[in-house]
């Protein structure tokens, strides 16, 4: 049957050259349609009770996305820096896609004019640059107003922000709804809409942002003072950048580096072109496939490009060595027959090797996250195509070209006998060695916690990290979170006839925004605000409290009674109420909203823990209020992914490993065979967790994906080692001679896979990408350590699991 299906690769070389081809170049065009997202949505769960609620409080209280422009100087209040701010601030709300910008040029201000009384002032509330504002009193007010110290002004005085509310997006909060209501065969047609309308809001987002970046280049071009910007807005368009970069620099670096590898392992032109010719056309024909199946690149599956060229590399190097092997054994035999031998020598482990990788990545789907699911079929579609076209253009392109059966000098002879005497020599070293390893390791597994720092997903060189921690130390925090307090409503028993008309009446007036009002709420809103503050990870928080500190500071050190609040939220200015009242009472909805801003950088933080014990205390401080808070926010969405990943990476590997087993026992019809494979590679992997955790390395939205990738990848080697490990059995050879001379054949093509894997995984480590850097380095690791259970412990198992040659 194989045989079959490969002898018309060589029959027919030229049509299958031209025809696979063809194929490949249609699909090819396709791959520059593979769109790139990195938007916050994409790596929520949609399943997640506060996904509800975050989408709820939008509704409420409109948009809350916004973008913070920092303004460093050695005085903002100076005349020179004003004219620059209000520039500046001008500049900004002519953007479209801006809904408003509050900054010092346009924050109200209540005691810094020489010549109105507080009744005249509220009649037209005034600001920075109007004619009778005192420069000097304004600076003290905004250095000491609970609203604008720590958010438009820094504690010191020497930065400023313009903070950019952006429009809302109503469209998409629509089209959500419309999503959740429709009926399940309508659901399809809202999801595309939903695509096709993230799309439109994505080219408007990244419109803005360029424009934004322009005017923020020029002002520090020709400034003395320096604007920094940030927001979760910029995060995702610089994140989007930084894999458009790092998908060139792979694919350049990967082609320079594997192109040395291969002529150093090889020696021939044409087996560096002709590996190189083979990744690159998988590569397309793959992205060109996952762009017709709709699929797009995220931050998560940004390392698809050197995940697809290491598994097509890896598997051309097992061809091209067993293609030498065989010239080098039967120096005599013809050229195109060398070449079906090689093919039919290498199909069976190839698909094996294939479909274990396969499973590693389609593990991936019990993680609930709709990019990583994406990641692992991507990358199962990718590996099987890879595998296709390395057959067919390995076969007929050797086919075509003019003979050539010289075979390289082995660079690592020496050194895989090393590995096979010694692991015959040292066996129960070897297994000690591993035991002792696979007993630490469960110390330092249970080390093992998640994190998702924005912050610190870039390098300190880059301008964005400079600017968000400049932001969120001296400007109140980059990552926001909102906390709801929900009053809940009396629920009276059934009343008779004779219910007293006045109470009624009187609930009926309560009712009313007028008397909504009242010392139970204050209180908890000073109570509740003055906890906030008092976190050392919490910067800037604004609530009605916020506004009860300005009434109190405004009215002789009095606090403002129910009946001042009512009067101030009836009379008001419009623009005013909505700075200071609307963002933070919902009175319809009977609830108080709190909205802070995390200090993201701080290396003390501890989300999970932090976001579970502002829950707790809260809990704790409403426990007898008839109120309940919840939790909105980014932070907490992402927080809540990463915990499900982190909690699902049991089901994942259990999932990896159960399924490899299984398929080692139909691939190998033996459970010691399979037994030892697994075990030669759970090893390593469960090692380089334990460093992790020993370490203090977090796992994030990229390395938590190690373990099913690196399992996927590595259990090739142990399929191939063994698969040539039971040929040479066959051959009358005793357990050690047959491990000694798999070591010296097969290893040679384990050694060079592992090298071009190695160097793969460390292109990453060029990424501005943290995240991307750390799981470079990772697996690059944990490829090492299986490349050494490969050729050390497994041979040492083999050894001591068939002491004779009982194994037919």
């Amino acid at each position: 049957m194989i045989s079959r299906l490969l002898k018309p690769l060589i029959q027919y070389p030229k049509f299958f050259f031209l025809s696979t081809l063809a194929i490949c170049l249609v699909l090819g065009f396709f791959a520059f349609k593979l769109n790139i997202d990195a938007s916050a949505e994409n790596l929520l769960l949609e399943d997640d009770k506060d996904l509800k609620i975050f989408r709820d409080v939008a509704k409420r209280y409109k948009s809350d996305d916004f973008l913070i422009v920092a303004f460093k100087s050695d005085d903002p209040f100076l005349s020179e820096n004003l004219k620059e701010l209000e520039s500046l601030h001008a500049k900004f709300e002519s953007l479209q896609g801006v809904q408003k910008v509050l900054s010092l040029i346009n924050a109200p201000l209540l005691k810094s004019s020489d010549n109105k009384d507080l009744e005249q002032i509220l009649k037209n509330i005034p600001s920075l640059l109007d004619k009778d504002i005192n420069i000097t009193k304004a600076k003290a007010e905004f250095l000491h107003s609970p609203f604008y110290k720590n958010n438009l002004i820094s504690k010191d005085g020497k930065t400023a922000s313009l903070i950019i509310y952006l429009k809302a997006d109503t469209k998409y909060q629509e089209l959500i709804a419309l999503r959740d209501s429709a009926k399940e065969e309508q659901k399809d047609f809202y999801r595309q809409e939903l695509k096709k309308h993230a799309k439109e809001h994505k080219l408007s987002n990244k419109k803005l942002l360029d424009e934004l970046r322009v005017i923020i280049e020029d002002f520090n071009k020709q400034s003395q003072n320096k604007l920094h910007l940030g927001g979760i807005a910029m995060i995702a368009d610089d994140m989007i950048s930084y894999i458009k970069a790092d998908i060139v620099v792979y694919g350049l670096s990967l082609v320079l580096l594997l192109s040395l590898a291969l002529w150093v392992f090889f020696r021939k032109i044409r087996f560096v072109f002709l590996p190189l010719f083979i990744c690159c056309v998988t590569l397309f024909s793959a992205s060109g496939i996952f762009a017709l199946l709709g699929f797009e690149i995220t931050v998560i599956s940004s390392n698809y490009v050197a995940l697809q060229l290491i598994i097509n590399i890896a598997l051309i190097i097992h061809l091209i060595t067993h293609f030498h092997e065989l010239c080098a054994k039967f120096p005599k035999a013809s050229y195109k027959r060398l070449i079906f031998a090689s093919l039919l020598a290498k199909f069976r482990p190839s698909c094996y090797a294939i479909l274990t990788t396969a499973i590693g990545f389609l593990s991936l789907i019990f993680s609930n996250i709709n990019p990583i699911i994406e990641l692992g079929i991507m990358m199962s579609i990718g590996i099987i195509t890879a595998l296709v076209l390395s057959f067919v253009f390995f076969a007929s392109t050797l086919s075509l070209l003019k003979p050539n059966t010289s075979t390289p000098r082995k660079i690592d002879h020496n050194f895989l006998k090393f590995c096979a005497i010694t692991s015959l020599k040292k066996s129960s070293f070897i297994l000690i060695i591993s035991f002792l390893i696979l007993i630490i390791s469960f110390g330092g597994i249970l080390k093992l916690k998640v994190e998702n720092s924005f912050v610190n997903y870039f390098k300190d060189s880059s301008d964005i990290k400079q600017g968000l921690v400049l932001i969120d130390k001296e400007l109140g925090g980059t990552l926001p979170l909102d906390i709801i307090i929900k009053f809940q409503d009396k629920q009276s028993s059934i009343q008779d006839e004779s219910e007293d008309e006045f109470e009624s009446e009187f609930e009926a007036l309560a009712k009313q925004d007028t008397y909504w009002f009242n010392s139970k709420k204050t209180r908890l809103a000073r109570e509740i605000h003055n906890y906030l503050e008092s976190n050392p990870y919490i910067g800037s928080v604004l609530s009605l409290n916020s506004l009860l500190l300005l009434g109190k500071d405004i009215n002789k050190g009095q606090d403002l009674d129910d009946f001042a609040l009512a009067f101030l939220n009836e009379n008001l200015p419009e623009n005013v109420k909505q700075d200071l009242f609307t963002p933070y009472v919902n009175i319809p909805e009977n609830e108080l909203r709190f909205t802070i801003r995390i200090i993201d950088s701080d290396e003390g933080l501890r989300r999970d823990e932090f976001l579970k014990q502002i829950k707790q205390d809260l809990d704790q401080i409403l426990q007898n209020e008839e109120a309940k808070a919840s939790l909105s926010g980014i932070m907490l969405l992402y927080n809540n992914m990463l915990q499900s990943l982190f909690a699902s990476q049991f089901n994942t590997l259990a999932f990896v490993v159960l399924s490899i087993f299984i398929l080692f026992v139909i691939v190998f019809a033996s459970f010691r065979l399979a037994f030892i494979a697994i075990v030669a590679n759970v090893v390593p992997l469960t090692f380089i967790f334990a460093l992790m955790g020993f370490l203090g390395i977090a796992l994030d939205l990229m390395n938590i994906t190690v373990a099913a990738i690196a399992v996927g990848i590595g259990v090739d080697d142990s399929i191939h080692y063994i698969y040539r490990f039971k040929e040479e059995l066959k051959h009358n050879k005793s357990v050690q001679e047959a491990i000694y001379n798999s070591h010296l054949s097969i290893g040679s093509a384990i050694y060079y896979t592992t090298i071009a894997i190695v160097l793969g995984f460390a292109v990453m480590c060029t990424s501005n990408f943290i995240p991307t850097i750390y799981f470079g380095l990772l697996t690059l690791l944990v490829m090492i350590l299986m490349l050494v259970g490969t050729l050390f412990l497994l041979p040492a198992l083999l050894k001591v699991m068939f002491k004779t040659k009982e194994y037919k």
